[in-house]
């Protein structure tokens, strides 16, 4: 049923208030066959295909790849993905390499992950870094639906603008529900004027975050120790103190915390955030 109820949407279909066929989605869904997971749906869309992996020794873990086939984001792109977890099934979604809006005068692009979870089921979406280069206008958009007992695990890096370039204008909206309502409402406008407002960004172009909803993660991790500075590295020290991050934690009204690290070094505010992202993710498959 989950088969021929997914595959028969993959037509395109017109946008709203354009009329123009929107390109074809990227989907994949996953149920529960006995005792293991299977793929009931990989479907390749315009701009990214589906790859089963290996990595994980559970029967019911199944991890897949998006690899890239047709160049993005450019002005106009909408770039679509589409994901259903069957109840009682864990599906990892790896990006193995990082997604750049280009320079395109500011015509918008989109690229939106929607997400059904059933009961008892997870997600993990460990996203690699997307960079909103200069003269980008980007609207990014994350919707997940959990039903009772369903958990899921973001990973996100958010860069705004390549190496000795501003930034693009980018919008990130992430939204997460539940049978009883929002869990997480975050609209991120980094558009114009707002990215420096106080409370935003200030000076930092990094946004790297790790996002738990449907249950509370553990503590915090312990950082790893840093060597003892040398007479050689107090000058780097020093030149870097700017690019520094520090990772928060935010719990959730509801069951569910995030995890984020502003910084001007794309290495540094990832290192923070991803070293919280595995250890929640340590606990989620534990």
């Amino acid at each position: 049923m989950t088969r021929s109820r997914t595959l028969s949407l993959t037509a395109t279909k017109p946008s709203s208030g354009t009329g123009m066929p929107r390109p074809r989605p990227t989907r994949i869904s996953v149920e529960r066959a006995g005792d293991r997971a299977r793929f009931s749906v990989l479907d390749q869309g315009l701009y990214l295909a589906p790859r089963p992996v290996n990595g994980t020794t559970d029967p019911l873990h199944l991890r897949v790849a998006l690899i890239g086939i047709h160049m993005m984001l450019l002005g106009g792109d909408d770039v679509r993905i589409e994901i259903t977890v069957g109840p009682g099934v864990t599906l990892e979604v790896v990006e193995p390499a990082g997604q750049v809006a280009y320079d395109a005068d500011l015509v918008p692009s989109r690229w939106s992950l929607d997400a059904e979870l059933g009961e008892d089921s997870s997600l993990i979406w460990d996203g690699a870094s997307f960079v909103a280069a200069a003269g980008s206008n980007v609207q990014r958009h994350t919707r997940l639906h959990l039903a009772a007992g369903a958990r899921a695990l973001v990973r996100e890096t958010l860069v705004l603008g390549r190496s000795g370039e501003h930034g693009g204008m980018l919008r990130s909206v992430t939204r997460a529900a539940g049978p009883d309502g929002d869990i997480l409402y975050e609209d991120l406008d980094l558009t114009g004027a707002r990215e420096r407002a106080v409370g935003i960004l200030g000076d930092a172009k990094i946004v790297a975050s790790a996002t738990a909803v449907g249950w509370r993660p553990g503590a915090q991790p312990v950082p790893a120790p840093q060597p003892v500075p040398t007479a050689e590295s107090a000058g780097a020290d020093a030149a870097g103190a700017r690019g520094s991050s520090r990772v928060r934690r935010f719990d959730l009204a509801a069951p569910g915390a995030v995890a984020r690290s502003l910084g001007a070094q794309a290495h540094a505010a990832d290192r923070e955030a991803g070293a919280m992202f595995a250890a929640w993710r340590a606990e989620l498959t534990g």
